[in-house]
């Protein structure tokens, strides 16, 4: 594993690529909400699994200056927003595994990777705004392989935080 410092700044083209070709996709993978207890079974290969999150903040105009090239495609997207990268983490899993990605003020994103198949990746995404061990959020999304995809979620200070995921 990577030190932080390392792995975010060898993931910011990443996620500066993966941005611009996420701004104009308008399909989103399928996602429903998940049932309380559902077993899952793990297969396929390992996979190199990114999660990034990115908070923005209504009527501010500042953005990170790693988001620059990216600018106006975020302001299309929620306009009259300031813009933060607040995490990005990378790591190859084994379906089954989990990658945790700290936010900052207690908020957690957990992506499990369950499994691939036939091009396509199943993920469990979970999302907490403190450090329980309960997701207060969590969705199964299935996506193609080789493309991010997003979520987005409202924080009790107003803020709202996008968090990417891809697996390659």
């Amino acid at each position: 594993m990577m030190p932080p410092s390392v792995a975010g700044r060898l993931s910011v083209p990443f996620i500066v690529a993966a941005l611009l070709f996420a701004a104009g996709c308008e399909r989103r993978p399928e996602a429903s909400p998940s049932p309380p207890s559902s077993p899952v079974v793990a297969k396929g290969p390992a996979m190199q699994v990114t999660v990034f999150a990115i908070k923005a903040v209504p009527g501010t105009s500042a953005i990170d200056p790693n988001l620059n090239e990216v600018r106006e495609r975020l302001r299309k997207v929620l306009p009259n927003h300031g813009f933060e990268l607040i995490a990005t983490r990378s790591e190859r899993l084994q379906p089954g595994e989990t990658l945790t990605c700290d936010l900052g003020d207690g908020h957690v994103a957990e992506t499990t990777y369950e499994s691939a198949d036939a091009g396509r990746v199943s993920f469990l995404c979970s999302f907490r705004e403190d450090r329980s061990n309960d997701a207060s959020d969590s969705t199964h999304v299935d996506a193609p392989e080789n493309q991010l995809f997003f979520y987005e979620r409202s924080l009790r200070d107003g803020s709202r935080v996008l968090i990417g995921v891809g697996a390659r």
